[in-house]
């Protein structure tokens, strides 16, 4: 095992592995481009298995057990959600919001919460989660849409809501660790959304150029974010803290 390790966390196949991540990320695209929706379990579910093998250049503890967990997640949901199956697809937005809540208590773990200190953290993420609601109601207004199971939407959407709160709790509240990855992290998966939801409920998936834009957004949200932990676990504990195995 440790030798595996070990050549793992050389630099050279390092590259290989990101090369990988990204090559399969555009073949993701391509899929959605030309409509290929049958290649897509070649591409989307195979992404975050691809990343935990960058994940694995670093030393695993328990300590990382949020974040696996968040990947696991979010793997579940990228193999569910391509499915044509409502059920599956439901269920994989539910996986979905849970690896933003394990995100959450990973970002929560990097700095401590409180409501005396995180105010403007709640506020932000009270704020674009009523902008999300109230963008959505618009379009189910404005263009007759039914949106089904919108329950299961909005706490899809809480969820990462809580996700951003925490996001902006560590950035607010630890300037020296530098938590700015996990900014433009939430951005990319915000516009990943946002075009996805354009995409279903406006243009109904007839400009495929939109997925890809919010499957590339997508993928990238997940390499900078689990890169940028990985970097901040090393600043705030120490190189040692990745011998803790």
């Amino acid at each position: 095992m440790k030798k595996i390790i070990d050549l793992l966390r050389k630099g050279l196949l390092q590259n290989i592995i990101i090369g990988i991540y990204f090559s399969t990320l555009l073949g993701e695209c391509y899929c959605l481009y030309y409509r290929y929706y049958f290649t897509r379990i070649y591409t989307r579910p195979t992404l975050l298995p691809i990343l935990f093998l960058v994940f694995l250049q670093q030393f695993i503890s328990r300590n990382h057990l949020y974040l696996l967990g968040a990947m696991a997640a979010a793997c579940m949901g990228d193999y569910l959600t391509i499915s044509y199956s409502a059920l599956y697809q439901w269920t994989g937005l539910g996986c979905y919001g849970l690896s933003f809540l394990l995100l959450s208590l990973q970002f929560f773990q990097f700095e401590y919460f409180s409501f005396k200190t995180s105010k403007v953290a709640i506020l932000i993420g009270i704020i674009g989660l009523l902008a999300y609601f109230g963008v959505m109601e618009y379009f189910a207004s404005s263009h007759n849409l039914t949106l089904n199971k919108k329950p299961l939407t909005y706490l899809y959407a809480t969820a990462m809501a809580i996700f951003a709160v925490s996001i902006f709790n560590a950035l607010i509240n630890n300037m020296i660790t530098g938590f700015k990855f996990a900014l433009v992290a939430l951005i990319l998966l915000i516009i990943a959304n946002l075009l996805f939801d354009t995409s279903l409920y406006y243009f109904h998936r007839k400009q495929t150029w939109i997925d890809c834009v919010s499957a590339f957004c997508y993928g990238v949200y997940q390499f900078i974010l689990v890169k940028g932990v990985l970097r901040s676990k090393d600043k705030i504990m120490g190189t040692e803290y990745f011998k803790q195995i």
